[in-house]
């Protein structure tokens, strides 16, 4: 077979519409999955590997790099497994190995998020959460990941399906530590969802902190977010979107700039919004998704004092392709002027494009193509514009 036969039949196998089959490469091996879900157990297990290049700028141009990780979920619902009703829990252990390109990029935010550390298993999250009121409001506590609760959205809130840049998943101005901590959920409406919530703002990663989660209220970090669900008028039907807005109050201890003080308790604000423009006929799962965020934070101790991110993502643009999703987003992170006024002259702005299309290669398996272009790295004017380009596998189990 000639290179030429073989890239034909590459990419004929990854534009062919996959065939249904189940979601998950081991499906239900003897039906033990079924039978863990009719006693209250879900079971989940994910892949990812990331093969990244920087072919040009940032702090070491020419580079190359590669980072994987899985996330194994266990949700038990005590309703069908002691017949206690509204009571659920979640355990989350992941697991990271290799550090990618980040350090070769330089730039705030990690061109390939979730390549922290080397770490082969971890908690990430062990929580309960009990439903009250007709399942109007829900109290869940434990190890918690904020990112799950707080500033979330429907096209760019996950690394492993969407976009990779840490900006493009997460505000970098709204602090969300994983750790103990506690939330109340509530739906006073319809249409209205309320989130406060507490965490241990000086939690240290993949450590218990129970050694810093009860110092004293000022060392915790509070949220307050109210979202709107709302349902556009559309040709092909209603077009659902949320519209989030928050305020916490940061507990971590932080220098104030151009002085050796140190201070807790700094407010910040912040704005997410996900909203579907346009669906097909056929199949409302597949259409065009617009994604805005906003944040300021504190500048006289926080780096970055404003962010904006925004994008679109659309699910099923190619005819034949309806599980495939292409999404194009920006961010621009803006420094803090007392920064910049008192200690670092330089540090102004850094500006990211993101692209990539994932394909649906088999129900349990996509693989994603992206890249990325960031305008002065770092913010300091010290590197040059960067390139990098990353192959995304993920696997279902």
């Amino acid at each position: 077979m000639t290179t030429r036969t073989a890239a034909l039949a590459l990419l004929a196998a990854l534009t062919a519409q996959p065939a249904a089959a189940d979601p998950r490469l081991l499906g239900d091996a003897a039906g033990m999955r079924t039978r863990l879900e009719r006693l209250g157990i879900g079971v989940q297990l994910f892949y990812s590997q990331y093969v990244s290049g920087n072919p040009s700028g940032g702090a070491e141009p020419r580079s190359s790099g590669h980072s994987g990780g899985y996330d194994f979920f266990t949700r038990v619902d005590a309703q069908e497994l002691l017949e206690w009703r509204g009571l659920v829990g979640l355990l989350h252990v992941k697991g990271q190995y290799d550090r990618n390109i980040n350090a070769d990029v330089g730039g705030l935010s990690h061109p390939i998020d979730d390549a922290d550390f080397d770490e082969p298993a971890y908690i990430d999250e062990l929580w309960l959460e009990q439903s009250f009121a007709g399942d109007r409001a829900q109290l869940r506590a434990g190890f918690l990941e904020q990112q799950t609760v707080f500033d979330r959205n429907a096209y760019a809130n996950n690394e492993d399906r969407q976009f990779l840049s840490t900006f493009l998943d997460n505000n970098p101005v709204v602090p969300l530590p994983n750790g103990l901590g506690a939330v109340l959920l509530l739906r006073p409406a319809q249409r209205i969802e309320l989130a406060l919530g507490a965490a241990d703002a000086d939690n240290v990663p993949r450590s218990a902190g129970f050694d810093t989660a009860f110092d004293g209220l000022d060392s915790l970090t509070g949220y307050l977010e109210a979202a709107l669900r709302v349902d556009l008028p559309g040709a092909s039907g209603p077009l659902p979107g949320r519209y989030r807005v928050g305020v916490f109050l940061d507990g971590r201890e932080k220098r104030v700039f151009g002085s050796d003080r140190r201070e807790r308790g700094h407010l910040g604000v912040y704005a997410s919004l996900d909203q579907l423009l346009l669906h097909e006929a056929s199949d409302p799962r597949q259409g065009l998704g617009l994604f805005a965020r906003g944040g300021w934070a504190d500048g006289d101790v926080n780096r970055i004092e404003w962010f904006w991110s925004a994008g679109l993502q659309y699910t099923g643009l190619l005819p034949g392709r309806g599980h495939d999703v292409v999404g194009l987003g920006a961010y621009q992170a803006i420094g803090s002027d007392r920064l910049r006024d008192r200690e670092d002259p330089d540090f102004d702005r850094e500006t990211g494009i993101e692209l990539y299309y994932r394909i649906a290669v088999f129900p349990w398996l996509a693989l994603t193509p992206d890249v990325q272009y960031v305008i002065d790295p770092g913010a300091r004017g010290k590197h040059r514009d960067a390139v990098v380009t990353t192959m995304r596998f993920r696997v279902t189990f």
